[in-house]
């Protein structure tokens, strides 16, 4: 009888044995552990999937709501707008091009079927667009981050400075560079008089003049004539010819061979 058996019988301790136990305990902790990471890492992984199952359903309600609020749907309640680009569509050239501020793009082009030089606002003037700025909706700034076609600095820029132009001729140049051959405004146009000045990069005090009335009250009045200014009273301006006017719409056919 060996050492190891004389302890084994008087103590019930065997080396050997012990050895066993401690690689089988190792082996059950192993697996134990094993077990646990999968479960930790499938629940990882579960609460991943429902993060990014939230965002898809909230990206997808955004997109159908941003499509609701760029629907042209609200052209057709204005019965004296829809008059002029019906006018618009039986009376000018099938291939004419409209130069007008980026609102109506939607009704030169799917009431009167007639290019537009714009159909929206640059990124730079997006703080003028209602949609964008709506107080009570904030999400909105993310729908028109991510869906907005937003156009070129530099077309909106020219329309702009076509409009606040006091001269003919230099207005008449930039309707050229875009292939124009109309412009229109509405009558109640001189509201968006601060978006064509903020677009143009104007100072604002060039063009407009503020008045106190007797009520605190402040308004804003043109201070320069314009062919902006013009064509929202309805005047006849060189180089100009007023084709259709019917107290809401104004419609100016460009004189390009005329000398301004």
């Amino acid at each position: 009888m060996n050492v190891s058996e004389i302890i084994e019988h008087w103590m019930g301790w065997c080396p050997k044995k012990q050895r066993a136990k401690m690689v089988s305990g190792a082996v059950f902790l192993s697996g134990e552990m094993s077990m646990k990471t999968q479960k930790g890492i499938s629940s990882r992984i579960k609460g991943i999937a429902v993060v990014v199952l939230v965002l898809v359903a909230a990206l997808a309600g955004m997109r159908l709501e941003f499509g609701s609020l760029q629907s042209p749907d609200w052209i057709l309640r204005d019965s004296k707008a829809v008059e002029g680009y019906q006018w618009m569509a039986n009376n000018t050239e099938s291939d004419a091009t409209v130069l007008a501020w980026w609102d109506y793009a939607d009704g030169i082009t799917g009431v009167a079927h007639r290019q537009a030089v714009i159909a929206e606002a640059s990124r730079e003037i997006r703080n003028t667009i209602g949609g964008y700025t709506d107080p009570s909706k904030p999400w909105h700034k993310i729908e028109y981050a991510l869906w907005y076609p937003f156009e070129p600095e530099e077309r909106v820029r020219d329309v702009a400075d076509f409009f606040i132009s006091d001269n003919p001729t230099s207005a008449m140049q930039i309707a050229e560079k875009y292939g124009a051959d109309y412009a229109l405004v509405m009558a109640d146009d001189m509201g968006k008089y601060f978006s064509l000045i903020m677009a143009a990069k104007e100072n604002l005090s060039d063009y407009l003049s503020v008045q106190v009335n007797q009520t605190s009250r402040t308004r804003s009045y043109p201070s320069k004539e314009t062919i902006f200014t013009r064509m929202v009273g309805g005047e006849e301006i060189e180089g100009f010819s007023k084709s259709f006017d019917n107290g809401r719409m104004r419609i100016y056919k460009l004189e390009k061979t005329a000398a301004v």
